[in-house]
């Protein structure tokens, strides 16, 4: 984290605390596991480590942990795929490395690229709003993963452009990755 905001970053996409349980998944290189234990203590070593250990101070730079939620559960293994999973798996299984990343301070989330359930997450309010901030009360800000706001229409999830950013908004997704904002 020194190193990195000594060259002028302030800011990385890490870490991902998705789960891979189907190797067959194009992103199985970029989490620390299938097991939720492991991939929750390891997400959260990192993510002191970027930040600090008392919470952001200026000195390290803001942690994202991504992709939130459920990400690596792609039918078939299928990058971008729908997600099809029970509300006892997505609680007891994907969930707990992000919740804990929330009680760690990390300062932000970035919402995964798939559906949940036949709602992209980038559109879903269940997972940003009710589950992140207001049931883990999560302060920092989510950011949408690249595309999911447009990919929004391609999905025949939003009319166009414009809804797909209100639909996004409403959800709880604070700032669009390839725009930057909204």
């Amino acid at each position: 984290a020194v190193e990195m905001r000594s060259s002028g970053v302030h800011w990385t996409f890490n870490p991902n605390i998705e789960l891979a349980r189907d190797a067959r998944w194009g992103r199985v290189g970029e989490t620390f596991g299938e097991d939720t234990y492991l991939v929750t203590q390891m997400g959260t070593a990192l993510i002191l480590g970027l930040q600090g250990e008392n919470g952001f101070d200026g000195s390290g730079v803001l942690a994202c942990a991504k992709h939130f939620a459920a990400y690596g559960a792609a039918i078939a293994g299928k990058d971008y795929n729908t997600v099809d999973i029970s509300d006892l798996t997505l609680h007891d299984t994907y969930l707990p490395p992000f919740r804990v990343a929330a009680n760690a301070g990390v300062a932000t989330f970035m919402n995964s690229f798939n559906d949940i359930n036949g709602i992209p997450a980038t559109g879903n309010a269940y997972i940003q709003r009710d589950i992140l901030k207001e049931g883990w009360a999560f302060s920092g800000f989510i950011v949408s993963d690249w595309g999911s706001v447009k990919e929004m229409v391609a999905h025949g999830y939003a009319s166009d452009l414009k809804a797909s950013a209100e639909i996004a908004i409403h959800a709880g997704c604070d700032m669009d990755m390839e725009s930057r904002a909204y």
